[in-house]
């Protein structure tokens, strides 16, 4: 009999847009480039949705799932002020 193995789809896979530029210098465009700083970044103390946020991400299938785990990762970046301005519209001023 023949092993079935299922093919687990690679984050490198799965775009991001626009690209989130991070305060460390990073540049977030793939699910891979998410789940690498979220596993990066310090836990805190308390009650902490990164773990929460690292889970949706890795284990997203359908393209909803995938949204609503960018919205996730997304939605924590900026609770914790992680996430700068694109190049293009950092010089602008209102």
């Amino acid at each position: 009999m023949r092993a079935c193995y299922l093919r687990m789809p690679d984050p490198t896979d799965f775009v991001i847009q626009p690209e989130l530029y991070m305060r460390d210098g990073r540049i977030i465009r793939t699910f891979a480039d998410a789940i690498a700083f979220v596993r990066d970044h310090e836990t805190r103390p308390g009650v902490d949705i990164r773990d929460e946020v690292l889970h949706r991400l890795e284990r997203a299938r359908t393209d909803e799932e995938r949204r609503a785990a960018a919205d996730a990762f997304v939605n924590w970046a900026e609770e914790l002020e992680l996430l700068l301005a694109p190049p293009e519209t950092a010089g602008r001023r209102g």
